[in-house]
């Protein structure tokens, strides 16, 4: 069926690609996005001004050419002005970050904590949001929006959260309380996008870090107390019917006899590849440790930790070597806390990947997250982001995605 629209969609669809193209490739001239985009250069000229005017994009400082004249004015994001704020509620810490649209951090705030209940912590969060909104508005940067991510089960269609089974909280409406406590607070209105904190690291990847270059497919592993995974492919992120997709912390990988898992299953993922299932090689059944007090017992030389995260990093390769074998990803990436272990997890999980591959099978690179623990909250800020760059029902030949692969 042929796309149709009104002459003010077709604008936004125009503006669109000019921005994303502008994004792909830094410092491009109006004349070569005239020949990517098939534009006229009036209307180029025209919709540049508008996002000149508006913030988005900035002009490059003219440089000589050899010889006589000057080269073409290139277009690049403009870093400056435009601000996206991006939150995480963890397990057991929130963070907050201000970024550019380009993904540059302009601040940052985390702040270990122990979540009581869902009112008292939607306060602290907001609390920590408008001190961030504050201070940009203080330096003169104009907020397009906020994203949010959370270690669960997010609604696609509406930003519901419906389970987050390490804190223990069902069917909240986080959207709704947000601009309760903002309006408590006298802030202006805002968009706000929830989103699973796999999915948000998986954008991170997509939207700001190299990946955004090209569309090959991608894994990102979130592992903290929890285990979840985002899925990029060369049309975006891969959210599945509900938004559920990537769920692999609560897929069954030691069915008999398995550790009961938050969930009230058992032999889950996460009781086996998680801060809690290190945690619990060093001290059992007592409280989680955190992954700063493990951190020193490893950089102490302690051969628990190191053991334990050996075993930890075999079933984590497993887990690896099953989304390969179904998935097909050019990249696999892990994140989350435990990615702050680095090669001490990463290096016994590709050799636990290794062991676990057929020869003459084609395998992913394996690699650290590139936003280390800010990659949900800049993923998140990235989904805020989205919303402008490639809004809902965008026909797929003519989206962000679709223009990438241009």
């Amino acid at each position: 069926m042929a796309f149709t629209s009104n002459h003010s969609d077709l604008k936004q669809i125009n503006r669109l690609a000019i921005i994303n193209h502008i994004k792909k490739k830094p410092s491009i001239s109006r004349s070569d996005l005239a020949k990517v985009t098939g534009l006229n250069k009036s209307t180029i000229g025209k919709i540049v001004q508008e996002l000149l005017d508006e913030h988005w994009v900035k002009e490059d400082s003219p440089t000589p050419l050899e010889g006589a004249g000057r080269r073409p004015t290139g277009l690049t994001l403009n870093g400056d002005v435009l601000t996206l704020l991006g939150a995480e509620l963890g397990v057991d810490y929130i963070a907050v970050v201000a970024c550019s649209i380009a993904g540059e951090i302009r601040f940052q705030s985390r702040l270990p904590y122990q979540h009581v209940n869902v009112e008292t912590s939607v306060s602290q969060l907001a609390d920590i949001l408008c001190h961030t909104w504050k201070l940009m508005l203080s330096l003169n940067h104009q907020i397009l929006g906020l994203g949010v991510s959370v270690p669960g089960l997010v609604n696609a269609s509406d930003g519901h959260v419906v389970d987050l089974p390490n804190i223990g909280w069902q069917n909240i409406d986080l959207i709704d309380m947000l601009h309760q406590r903002f309006a408590q607070q006298h802030m202006p209105e805002i968009d706000i996008t929830i989103i699973n904190d796999a999915n948000a690291g998986a954008l991170s990847e997509f939207v700001f870090g190299r990946s955004q270059y090209h569309r090959n497919p991608i894994i990102h592993l979130t592992v903290g107390i929890g285990v979840g995974a985002g899925i990029v492919s060369e049309n975006g992120l891969y959210t599945g019917l509900n938004g559920w997709a990537g769920e692999i912390g609560h897929s069954t990988l030691q069915p008999f006899d398995g550790w009961l898992c938050a969930c009230g299953q058992r032999g889950c993922v996460e009781t086996l590849v998680s801060q809690r299932a290190l945690s619990r090689e060093l001290v059992g059944d007592a409280p989680i440790l955190s992954i700063e007090t493990m951190q020193n017992r490893l950089a102490q030389g302690d051969a628990q930790v190191k053991k334990g995260l050996e075993t930890v990093g075999y079933f984590l390769g497993i887990v690896m070597r099953n989304l390969a074998n179904i998935l097909n990803p050019e990249t696999i990436v892990l994140g989350g806390p435990m990615s702050q272990f680095e090669a001490a997890l990463l290096e016994p999980a590709i050799a636990s990947f290794n062991a676990h591959t057929q020869r003459h099978v084609m395998t992913p690179t394996i690699r650290l997250c590139e936003f280390g623990q800010n990659a949900s909250t800049l993923g998140a800020a990235a989904a805020a982001l989205m919303k402008h760059i490639e809004p809902k029902h965008t026909p797929t030949h003519i989206s962000l995605q679709g223009l990438r692969r241009k």
